[in-house]
């Protein structure tokens, strides 16, 4: 179905965003809206069919995708926001309660994708691939190292994702599952409240109760799932009045 060029043909590039990783800005020819361009070698075809068939809240919406000769050129919803990690490197660790909000945020977005039939698992969770919007929206996005998860035995034979937050499993110590994510979640709080650099100055135990929960080694250990890692973060900021500011 994806071998047809014709519908990513529509969009005209007007600038690179990294030559490097093959990522543009791209213009409908007839729409004039602004799209992503995305060219990837790296990818599980099977991943960003479902998204392009099922489309996820707080995810990027694809709109055309062609593959050939073993790379997979995606156009997708451009989402205006900074990363963050951008807004670290700008404004400095993030607070307990703003951090704690973020991964409340993500995990609405990753019980979606985990319970999916079959279920996406991100794999690659870290600052530079979440975003924060103009209206506070947390955007999930890069989903290049992700998987369906088919298979719960066996162990992952090839190692996708990022040193410092891809969990024990994904270095073929055993299979991507939904905990794998909450070990991310575990490593992204620790890393923008400064934690895990000793640059925080007020880190409630409960919160460091929680990331350490995340991190256990088995995944047995970690929390069941998102919805029960929110409960437990619920637990240290309340949802509904933290609010999120940048300097």
């Amino acid at each position: 179905m994806f071998n047809n060029r014709l519908p990513v043909s529509y969009y005209k590039e007007l600038a690179a965003l990294s030559e490097k990783h093959k990522v543009y800005i791209v213009q409908h020819v007839e729409n004039k809206k602004i799209f992503l361009k995305k060219i990837l070698t790296v990818y599980n075809l099977n991943v960003y069919e479902q998204l392009f068939r099922q489309p996820a809240r707080n995810v990027p919406r694809i709109h055309a995708m062609y593959e050939s000769d073993g790379m997979l050129t995606i156009i997708e919803e451009y989402i205006s926001g900074d990363t963050l990690e951008e807004i670290v490197n700008i404004c400095g660790k993030i607070p307990e309660a703003e951090a704690v909000s973020y991964c409340m945020k993500l995990c609405d977005i990753l019980h979606e994708l985990h319970s999916r039939k079959p279920p996406i698992i991100h794999r690659d969770i870290k600052p530079s691939n979440i975003m924060l919007t103009e209206d506070e929206r947390i955007v999930l996005i890069d989903f290049n190292a992700a998987r369906q998860c088919t298979n719960m035995s066996g162990r992952d034979t090839r190692l996708i994702g990022t040193e410092g937050y891809a969990a024990p499993e994904q270095f073929g110590f055993g299979n991507s599952t939904s905990r794998s994510d909450i070990y991310a979640i575990g490593r992204l709080l620790e890393d923008i409240t400064g934690l895990s650099s000793d640059q925080y100055t007020k880190i409630s135990p409960k919160t460091k109760r929680v990331i350490a929960k995340c991190l256990e080694i088995n995944p047995k250990d970690r929390f069941h799932d998102v919805q029960h890692l929110k409960s437990a973060l619920k637990k240290i900021c309340n949802y509904s009045s933290a609010r999120s500011t940048y300097c």
